[in-house]
């Protein structure tokens, strides 16, 4: 019961987001992912379609990799109580884009609010930066937000992130709402 208020008051927290941010809906409503696998569906929607299995924090990953057992420590438990779940996503019947060399979604309480498209080294060269963003810029035209390494286009209720750090492009779908309500949880539970 708890959840479903907090779901109510996320459309109001994106009308509060649009008003204080000056962001208006584009024309173009902001893609929520592709078919089958859309921020807003609970992980099951998303087996309907892909493989999809339970993984690890990545930032989590990292500080154990690097040394700092504390910190991935403390990030563990501050998922676990914003209920904040990891997945690895892999084409089934449906296909994820092509270059895409991996994908994850992030879930809490089993609500998917951002989706990510991993193209590593080999596929950016293959690829490359132009042949990624070129769908998105044809379909949405100039991005709201351009550093030259990242294109951001927004709509009020979903953001569209492309960036670069050169030798990885990474493409991230994200329920602004969502992500707004997870962090406030998240500052509850430090």
């Amino acid at each position: 019961m708890l959840f479903a208020f907090w779901l109510l008051g996320c459309d109001e927290v994106t009308q509060k987001t649009k008003q204080q941010s000056g962001v208006e809906p584009s024309a173009t409503a902001v893609a929520r992912g592709i078919t089958g696998l859309e921020v807003g569906m609970t992980p099951q929607q998303i087996g309907q379609h892909f493989t999809i299995k339970e993984g690890q924090d990545p930032v989590v990953m990292l500080l154990k990799k690097y040394g700092k057992p504390d910190e991935a420590e403390a990030i563990s438990r501050q998922n676990e109580a914003s209920k904040k779940v990891f997945f690895n996503i892999s084409s089934d019947v449906s296909k994820l884009p092509d270059g895409v060399t991996s994908a994850d979604a992030r879930a809490t309480h089993n609500i998917v609010y951002q989706i990510g498209f991993h193209y590593k080294e080999a596929s950016v060269k293959k690829i490359g930066w132009a042949d990624v963003t070129y769908p998105y810029v044809a379909k949405y035209g100039k991005p709201s937000e351009d550093t030259g390494s990242t294109y951001i286009w927004k709509d009020g209720r979903t953001r569209l992130e492309i960036a670069s750090s050169g030798s990885v492009i990474n493409v991230f779908f994200t329920d602004e709402a969502l992500e707004i309500e997870l962090k406030k949880e998240e500052r509850k539970n430090p």
